[in-house]
């Protein structure tokens, strides 16, 4: 168990610092305003039109930024494992990821569109980024997640979910924390408007570091009678730095973002365990830039044009391949080490117009995009020839082809129809057109009826396709690799009263040309059969008097054709809120999956079902400081044992992520 904060300390601190908070007098809350605030949140993800969260076509949902504090969350990872039909995966150099249901995440590509402040971070090489998933609490405004297709709005990649992480322009504030594992972490986010103007510019920074939990490996794939690291602890420390600079000026927005994760290789790339210097030896690093300029030509008529840029960067140094006896070696020559260095760029055009009439909101958008890797080079200690060790560093072919290049352009209609004050008809269309691989189209026909002010009905009938990267494209095992598609009829009924949210949804998804790694020789990727699921998600939101509040959620799937490995049957998340005093609220946080069969050609036994406990205390206002909050929190508090799945024949107990509890603690200012 991992506890280096030092708690004969920090409990006599929370103590007092209660003491301080128990003094406040509570400003007065109408909690059924503030549950209709909720309710109202509005959002464009799901339509590219503002509109109510419950109101938008499809399986939405927010989280803003009161609402991921009081909560306890540290992360956007951590904060999506709390929504319904959504569990997070890490793979075996620590890569994360997530599954959404029961698709994507396990031994395959991101299937999920990955926006930062509606910017897309997914890179044509691996389909996702090192980055996002890191963003700590403190710089975001919200976190907009859609569950299911997405492709009709956002084209390639939007094929199981889109994520939009929304970060914070209004509102000076400070932070500092501690957590185990020498955890640290800081951030500071910089608000300036010039007066009498309509210019105004922000700064929003952030960093952590953890040296990682004490975890042992367990025994990893090396062959018997080969020197092996394993069982050992993982080399798993990470550390990150996000900057985003906002600027406005009437209707010409500028956008600067640059994030870096560095982190080490966990169990190492080959799943043969690395030797423990708890170094970092993978870094990805995001650079993003954009200029927005919306335009009014009448008061129906709308729209605006952008353009971005984008480079993806993935480093690797001395990143660990094996001991030389793996490669046929001596015992006494180095290990097998590699380094990498994987750039790629993309430019990005946008036009689009809004026109708004009493019945309709039409939307039409021109997307040109060009993507090209700018370098793709390897370098590892073994002879080309022999694939014996060597002294020295060879360069050996890189990730991919250093020449390739992908061109797209896309036109995207949507018309959202009011046939009546309570019913919407919305209507889409994208057409993606590539020039090294084929065209797809994504339609999407939805209905949102308002039936009463407690119940809304929802249903939608859409298609996504999500390309084949390039490192699949570079490495499949047949002639050609297709893109993949899915395509999901769903239902959904909202039911909301004062302190009542209840939503309920069941779909239907068929699955075509899943691109999966086929880890026997021939190794490489290849389209697999088509698979077909369905599933049920209930979300219940529960307020009892000013004290208690309840968050659950139960999500089933069940794959009746073709089922993918690592599904979860049944997850049940709660999140239970009780205020202790006016200004001093205790979260418990429970994530419950069930066990999940494993692949057809694995062996061992499935995977066990999984129980993870969180706790959080938040308190406002220490020491009768207005605008000072304490937020101390446990991971893991019952200190189970939890593991990520690995592939048959690495790692026998699958990959331990945490195995005892995780104090963390931290202080926020905001002016």
């Amino acid at each position: 168990m991992a506890l280096t904060v030092n708690k004969v300390l920090t409990i006599p601190l929370l103590l007092t610092l209660i003491g301080g908070a128990r003094a406040q007098v509570p400003p007065a809350e109408d909690e059924t305003s503030q549950f209709l605030d909720l309710l109202e949140q509005q959002t464009s993800i799901a339509t590219q039109t503002r509109l109510n969260a419950d109101f938008v076509p499809g399986m939405f949902g927010v989280l803003d930024a009161e609402q991921l504090r009081r909560r306890g969350f540290r992360t956007v990872w951590e904060a999506l494992e709390s929504i319904s039909g959504v569990r997070t995966v890490m793979n075996e150099t620590g890569m994360r990821s997530i599954s959404v249901r029961g698709v994507g995440g396990l031994f395959e590509s991101s299937k999920i569109k990955l926006l930062l402040n509606g910017k897309a971070l997914n890179t044509s090489a691996s389909a996702t980024t090192g980055t996002l998933y890191d963003t700590p609490i403190e710089q975001l405004d919200r976190i907009e997640f859609v569950r299911g297709p997405g492709s009709a709005i956002y084209g390639e990649f939007a094929y199981a979910g889109v994520l939009n992480v929304i970060t914070r322009k209004q509102g000076e504030q400070y932070s500092v924390g501690l957590g185990s594992s020498n955890g640290l972490n800081i951030s500071a986010l910089y608000i300036y408007a010039k007066p009498d103007s309509d210019f105004k510019t922000s700064l929003n920074f952030a960093a952590n570091q953890s040296d990682g939990e004490d975890i042992s490996s367990g025994a990893d794939r090396s062959p018997a009678g080969i020197r092996s690291f394993a069982p050992g602890p993982i080399n798993n420390p990470r550390d990150f730095v996000s900057a985003i600079f906002n600027l406005e000026s009437g209707n010409l927005t500028a956008l600067l973002q640059l994030q870096q994760g560095n982190r080490g290789d966990h169990f190492g790339t080959n799943n043969l365990l690395p030797p423990d210097n708890r170094q970092t030896v993978i870094s990805d690093t995001v650079i993003s830039a954009d200029l927005t300029q919306n335009f009014a030509i009448d008061e129906q008529l709308s729209g605006a044009w952008s353009l971005s840029l984008l480079q993806n960067e993935t480093e690797q140094n001395e990143l660990f391949l094996g001991s030389a006896e793996s490669f046929g070696g001596l015992a006494n020559e180095d290990d097998v080490v590699a380094d990498s260095l994987l750039e790629e760029r993309r430019i990005e055009t946008k036009f689009n117009l809004q026109y708004e009439d009493h019945k309709h909101q039409l939307f039409g958008e021109l997307v040109f995009a060009e993507i090209d890797v700018g370098t793709s080079e390897q370098f590892i200690n073994l002879d080309p020839n022999t694939n014996l060790p060597s002294a020295q560093l060879n360069e050996f072919p890189g990730p991919v082809d250093e020449t390739a290049e992908r061109s797209s352009a896309s036109l995207v209609l949507e018309d959202q129809h009011r046939i009546d004050d309570r019913l919407t008809l919305t209507a889409g269309l994208r057409y993606d057109e590539y020039e090294d691989i084929d065209s797809n189209l994504s339609p999407r026909i939805a209905f949102v009826w308002r039936h009463s002010d407690q119940h809304i009905f929802k249903t939608q009938l859409a298609r996504a396709f999500k390309p084949p990267s390039l490192i699949e494209d570079g490495g499949k095992i047949e002639t050609s690799i297709e893109a993949e598609t899915i395509e999901t009829l769903e239902f959904g009924h909202i039911y909301t009263t004062s302190n009542l949210i209840l939503r309920n949804t069941v779909y239907f998804s068929r699955l075509e040309n899943t691109i999966l790694f086929q880890d026997f020789a021939p190794f490489g990727y290849f389209n697999s059969d088509p698979s077909r699921l369905r599933g049920y998600e209930l979300e219940f939101e529960k307020q009892f008097g000013n004290e208690w509040d309840f968050n659950t959620s139960l999500s089933l799937q069940d794959y009746t054709e073709g089922r993918l490995p690592g599904a979860a049957p049944w997850m049940v998340k709660l999140g239970a809120e009780y205020r202790l005093l006016p200004l001093t609220t205790l979260h418990l946080q429970v994530n419950n999956i069930a066990a999940r069969k494993r692949a057809d050609n694995d062996p061992r036994s499935d995977l066990k079902q999984t129980n993870q406990v969180d706790f959080t205390l938040r308190s406002q206002n220490i020491l009768g400081n207005k605008g000072l909050d304490l937020r101390f929190g446990v991971i893991n508090l019952l200190g189970e044992e939890l593991e990520h799945p690995s592939p048959a024949g690495t790692y026998p107990g699958d990959y331990p992520f945490s195995d005892g509890a995780m104090l963390w603690v931290q202080i926020v200012y905001q002016p």
